[in-house]
């Protein structure tokens, strides 16, 4: 009697449980809440001493890297600019309106091996000054032959910026408490050098550049707020 009663407490409990998970389960877009603006929009052509060059196209996937993020993403932007000195940095934004949808895949430390690369140096934590306040964001190092390739990149979920793994699951479940499925952009800088310090140098000061540029909504959208 005592196992039977145990037995149903249990299936009581496993019944509310879902229906609680249901009940509080995410159902709107915050991309229908607010409106959003197509990425070309939000990145100026020329801007400080930099300038888009359309002739130069940043490193493309092969077709099926092409599909699985055609999958994943609702738009993608890549671009490339110089600056007077005429070097080179190439920017990349991957935007998904459902954050929940596979935007791991993304990654430069997925994507790039994918595509024939190695990582000549493992992802790691890096600071960058901006005027608004400190930018976390991630760095490593890929090559294939000669081309020789520093990368950083940040993701910001909503309008929080944040990093994959638990910080970028815990902000999702915030806003899924309001019962928001909330959006989220990968924004990728690299560029071509053999020398890693002198390329990530580079790439500071064309972040720094672009962020002052950007109008407000779009340094919410592709830098985010605070960081959790």
């Amino acid at each position: 009697m005592r196992v039977q009663r145990r037995a149903l407490l249990m299936a009581v409990a496993m019944g509310g449980t879902a229906l609680l998970a249901e009940r509080v389960r995410p159902r709107r877009f915050l991309a229908d809440e607010q409106a959003r603006l197509p990425l070309a929009r939000l990145v100026p052509a020329r801007f400080g001493d930099w300038t888009l060059d359309p002739s130069v196209a940043p490193l493309l996937p092969d077709p099926q890297q092409q599909q699985v993020i055609a999958d994943t993403y609702d738009e993608v932007l890549a671009q490339s600019f110089r600056n007077g000195a005429r070097q080179l940095v190439m920017l990349s934004l991957a935007y998904g309106r459902n954050q929940h949808k596979g935007m791991l895949v993304h990654r430069p430390e997925i994507c790039y091996p994918a595509q024939g690369f190695r990582l000549e140096r493992d992802v790691y934590d890096a600071t960058i000054a901006l005027d608004s306040g400190p930018l976390p964001l991630k760095r490593l190092v890929a090559s294939q032959g000669r081309r020789h390739e520093p990368i950083s990149y940040w993701v910001v979920v909503g309008d929080t910026l944040t990093a994959f793994g638990y910080p970028h699951r815990w902000v999702a479940l915030r806003y899924g408490l309001q019962g928001l499925i909330p959006d989220g952009v990968l924004v990728r800088v690299s560029s071509l050098s053999a020398d890693n310090a002198e390329g990530f140098a580079l790439q500071a000061a064309f972040i720094r550049d672009w962020a002052r540029a950007l109008s407000p909504e779009a340094r919410l959208r592709l830098l985010g707020r605070g960081q959790a």
